[in-house]
């Protein structure tokens, strides 16, 4: 019977997540829904998942009444077989009818804890089944730690070398070298694995092959707070978090100067999108950048990116969503940054790929040429 309540939860558990996420995620993409025409579907979607989930809730239900039914049984019949039992005792004369009577009143006594106990076995087998959920939660791969008395990372000039770094099925034996201070290109089509080269080099994951060291350090040696403090990145995949603009900026950096603050805001023409803000810097952003364009976004972003001038930027189609003007922006950061700190950029711009000392191009998850790029002059606007 127990088994029976432990099924029924872990069903019930099942469906409620899957019309919860389901729920979320058309929430989420309300537009795209509507916008394919596919609002009566997704309903049917939705209804069909509640009708499961009501089966599965009162499956639950039946299983969990049994085993109340059968408490609920114990309590009721435990003073009668009592009182039956102290009958056929007393007739014998091995009993007096007082002793009956007290018989009786410790077995009411004991009634609110047999129907209690009944209880056991359905928080039990809840608990058991939410206790799975959370071992196989936290079994999942995971980043590893930091290793015990790791050092912070040492300064260096910003020098970025991959030996034969590879991710199973998506990146396989990089060799490359980004020399301080250079701007560096990545290019290759959709799935080559570039934005998975940018995210072991900020070790958002770790390489089951090879290494990735920053200034001949091994990133996954040195400590996770001295190595994001070196290496900034904005792409797609890292959106704006929910509090105002000011928040975000200083994100990376929560007590960097006003002076710093001038200074990214200056780089990246800042003002220009905070002037068409309601109020500035002080402007609240919804969860992942809502409230704001696609191309707010981006630039702020950015901005977000090169608080603390880190000595390695990575930048991941920074440029996807801004305008010709607003493009600009990223050729003036890389500027900025050349010759004195080191930036790859993975792009699909040809004239960013031009621009850049040094061009990666990446196929099938490998690094299939280096060529360096013959540039033009990137001179600040």
């Amino acid at each position: 019977m127990g088994a029976g309540v432990r099924e029924g939860v872990r069903r019930a558990r099942r469906r409620r997540s899957r019309l919860a996420a389901n729920i979320s995620e058309q929430v989420t993409a309300l537009a795209v829904v509507q916008a394919f025409g596919q609002v009566e579907r997704e309903r049917a979607r939705v209804e069909r998942q509640s009708r499961q989930l009501r089966r599965a809730m009162v499956g639950r239900a039946r299983a969990i009444g049994r085993l109340r039914g059968l408490s609920e049984g114990c309590a009721v019949l435990a003073p009668a077989a009592v009182l039956l039992a102290g009958a056929g005792e007393v007739h014998a004369g091995r009993a007096t009818a007082g002793t009956v009577v007290a018989a009786m009143t410790i077995a009411g006594l004991l009634t609110a804890a047999v129907r209690d106990l009944g209880r056991v076995p359905e928080y039990w087998n809840g608990a058991n089944v939410a206790l799975e959920k959370a071992r196989s939660f936290l079994a999942a791969p995971t980043l590893a730690g930091e290793r015990r008395q790791a050092p912070p990372l040492p300064d260096g000039p910003g020098r970025l070398a991959f030996a034969g770094a590879g991710l199973a099925g998506v990146l396989e034996g990089v060799d490359a070298v980004a020399a301080p201070g250079a701007v560096v290109a990545v290019v290759g089509d959709n799935g080559a694995g570039k934005s998975t080269l940018l995210a072991l080099a900020a070790r958002l994951i770790d390489a089951d092959a090879g290494s990735v060291a920053l200034d001949g350090c091994d990133v996954r040696d040195v400590t996770l707070a001295s190595l994001r403090g070196a290496v900034g990145m904005a792409g797609p995949d890292l959106p704006l978090l929910r509090g105002d603009v000011a928040s975000n900026l200083r994100y990376r950096w929560p007590d960097a100067p006003d002076a710093e603050l001038e200074r990214v805001r200056r780089l990246t023409d800042l003002d220009d999108v905070l002037a068409e803000l309601p109020d500035g810097l002080a402007t609240r952003v919804a969860e992942r950048g809502g409230g704001l364009s696609a191309g707010q976004q981006a630039r702020i972003a950015l901005a977000r990116a090169l608080v603390g001038d880190p000595r390695v930027l990575l930048l991941d189609e920074v440029e996807a969503h801004l305008d010709a003007g607003a493009a600009a922006v990223v050729d003036r950061v890389l500027a900025d940054r050349r010759g004195r700190a080191t930036t790859i950029v993975v792009t699909h711009r040809p004239e960013l790929a031009g621009a850049a000392d040094i061009v990666w191009r990446l196929s099938a998850g490998g690094l299939v040429a280096t060529t360096r790029a013959g540039r033009p002059a990137l001179v600040p606007a």
